[in-house]
């Protein structure tokens, strides 16, 4: 089992649109369960966010990232990281060590909890499940940036499964469906190993 706590930090005043997120890490998670744990929480949160505007948001800000990223996923980790193409958002930033604010009244806690076997989807929860809009928008965000700087395995999957969902939820189910909370993760997984297949053998377009 694993569980990853993220703080969503109160606002600064003189920097109100900037959204700062803190993530610490607790047991053992395989690198290529990562972005599995994330599809599962995006497709969690857009079925939870349902038919208001925040979803739209969330979904733009994601797929804009990974039509920009895409053409980008076989360079080196290290070359994407130091040209800021890992940043999900301009308006998030993930901190760390002395980055961190000190601790505040209007800050929030969210645990992901990942429990399940090796090689299997995972069971993913969110604690507590009452979040707002903004709160569910840098839960995606935040899980997703920091596993972006962790994985080079992760940032290089990102994209290709982001619009896979993209794809999923355009031609076959929407976000606030139950069918696509359920399909949309295992849509994402199938593509990805598809294109990724296709690119070792060099049949890539």
């Amino acid at each position: 089992m694993a569980e990853f706590t993220l703080t969503l930090h109160a606002r600064d005043e003189s920097q109100p649109e900037l959204h700062k997120v803190s993530v610490t890490a607790e047991g053992e998670l395989p690198e290529y369960g990562q972005v599995w744990v994330w599809d599962i929480v995006y497709a969690q949160q857009l079925f939870a966010l349902g038919e208001v505007q925040a979803a739209q948001d969330l979904k733009e800000t994601m797929e804009l990232w990974a039509v920009n990223m895409s053409s980008k996923v076989f360079q080196p980790h290290g070359h994407i990281l130091s040209k800021g193409y890992l940043d999900l958002s301009e308006n998030l930033q993930l901190v760390n060590g002395d980055s961190v604010p000190a601790a505040a009244d209007g800050d929030r806690q969210v645990v992901v909890s990942v429990d399940g076997q090796a090689g299997q989807l995972p069971d993913v929860r969110v604690s507590p499940e009452s979040l707002t809009a903004d709160e569910r928008q840098d839960l995606v965000l935040g899980l997703g940036q920091y596993f972006n700087f962790e994985n080079p395995m992760f940032a290089r999957e990102l994209p290709i499964h982001v619009l896979a969902m993209r794809k999923y939820h355009a031609d076959i189910n929407l976000p606030h469906t139950r069918t696509a909370l359920e399909e949309a993760p295992f849509f994402a997984i199938q593509k990805a190993m598809e294109y990724f297949q296709a690119a070792n053998q060099g049949t890539v377009q």
